[in-house]
């Protein structure tokens, strides 16, 4: 009998809301809804808050809307916004006109951004003033506001009448500079805005590139409407890797290895059918050459040393575009200075690996004609793998895909396919210089 899902046995309104979450992961979905409304409301909506997103959906459709109702006014509006992008049409509408008029308003203004863009990620909580008022009147409001509400603020933002960002000012500027000068007198009007469609990938590279702590987010009438924060973007990176290293090897980019096995086989499958499909392509070029390894049986102990190290290679000049071009360091006029830059190291790799094989294959199997053509194979096989590696992930980019989806599965095809046919032709045409074919 295959072993049951691990219960929760300890307290969790003892723990740490990560630690929850972790317990809530583990459990079957029935438990962990049982478990979850029996915390405190607050504790509760900060655990669900720390679920991976397939999970949190997957509680969102057991749990009842006023129980739904407690999550979503107990968490950030963020947070709240995507859990309600789970649920289908109609009872997401049932769910938001069960909440105040205020944060049902501000749910459905953060719901019309796609969920990967800056204003699928940026947090409506901000502060602005006009440019008008006192340092010290700024600095009274703020000692009057909730604790919770002003953690981690970094920055004042400065809008017109119209809500039009026209400056920034720095918490050292609020608290430093003479009481009774205006926002206006003090705030940089160099300003650095995203707009609230930029995707998320670019606006990581913008955070990267330049440290910021923050950034506004306006909307096309520049009108501030939230701020992206460093943190934020944090875990946008850390999904954006996750989901480039799975989809490198044909997985959704959504799986995690607490997945129900059901939905890993519907993700799977279909990519390991595409795998096989190509594997079947490599075996047709070895059938080409029936006739030779029938001749010269050593080459068959061969033949996975020269495409085994081709996708090694491949995998390595892959790696490092994919990485490149995910963080910005690529842009498509690159594209020519990274294939010459590979095929040099391809050649010189194969050159050195095309050695030892040789060397290797003279000795092991007593013929220098064997270390002759294994040799020569790897050095072509070497030179395809590199320039496979920059012009898969470039070609799929041309044709406006993401570089990162199933590469590698394209890249052994090419290598395994270019591997066989270099060693076995050349060792055919060896065969017939031979008077031996």
């Amino acid at each position: 009998m295959p072993e049951a899902e691990p219960m929760v046995t300890e307290p969790l309104h003892t723990l740490h809301p990560a630690d929850i979450a972790d317990q809530l992961q583990r459990c079957e979905a029935s438990e962990a809804v049982a478990e979850l409304v029996r915390l405190p409301p607050k504790l509760a909506a900060a655990a669900f808050g720390e679920l991976e997103a397939e999970r949190a959906g997957e509680l969102m459709a057991l749990l009842e809307a006023d129980q739904l109702r407690s999550l979503l006014m107990d968490l950030p509006h963020p947070e709240a916004a995507d859990l309600l992008g789970y649920l289908s049409g109609e009872r997401r509408e049932e769910v938001l006109r069960s909440l105040p008029a205020e944060l049902q308003d501000d749910l459905r203004l953060l719901l019309r951004y796609p969920e990967d863009s800056a204003g699928g990620i940026m947090n409506d909580r901000f502060i602005a003033f006009r440019e008008d008022r006192s340092l010290a009147e700024v600095l009274q409001h703020l000692r009057t506001r909730p604790v919770d509400s002003t953690e981690e603020v970094s920055y004042l933002y400065v809008t017109d009448p119209r809500r039009r960002l026209i400056g920034i000012v720095s918490m050292r500027d609020l608290v430093f500079r003479k009481p009774e000068r205006t926002l206006g007198e003090v705030m940089n009007r160099e300003v650095k805005s995203v707009r609230v469609d930029m995707d998320q990938e670019e606006l990581a590279r913008e955070f990267e590139h330049y440290h910021y702590l923050g950034l506004p987010v306006v909307d096309d009438r520049q009108r501030l409407v939230g701020v992206v924060k460093a943190s934020d973007i944090l875990q946008v990176a850390k999904e954006e890797a996750t989901e480039d290293m799975q989809l490198m090897v044909g997985l959704s980019g959504e799986e995690r290895a607490l997945t129900p096995w059901q939905r890993s086989v519907g993700r799977r499958l279909p990519w390991l059918c595409v795998n096989l499909a190509t594997a079947f392509l490599a075996a047709a070029v070895v059938n080409l050459f029936e006739g030779t390894i029938a001749r010269w049986t050593a080459l068959a102990v061969f033949l996975p040393i020269v495409a085994g190290q081709g996708g090694n290679a491949g995998m390595q000049t892959l790696t490092i575009i994919i990485r490149d071009m995910a963080l910005g360091e690529l842009s498509p006029g690159d594209g020519r200075r990274a294939l010459f830059k590979e095929a040099v190291l391809g050649l010189i790799n194969g050159v050195a690996i095309g050695l030892i094989v040789g060397l290797v294959g003279w000795v092991w199997k007593d013929s220098p004609e064997l270390g002759l053509v294994a040799g020569a194979a790897m050095v072509l096989n070497q030179l395809a793998a590199a320039l496979s590696g920059v012009l898969i992930p470039f070609g799929m980019k041309r044709l406006h895909l993401d570089p990162a989806l199933a590469s590698s599965i394209f890249l052994t095809t090419v290598t395994d396919v270019a591997g066989f046919f270099f060693f076995l032709a050349l060792a055919s045409l060896f065969l017939r210089s031979a008077g031996m074919h």
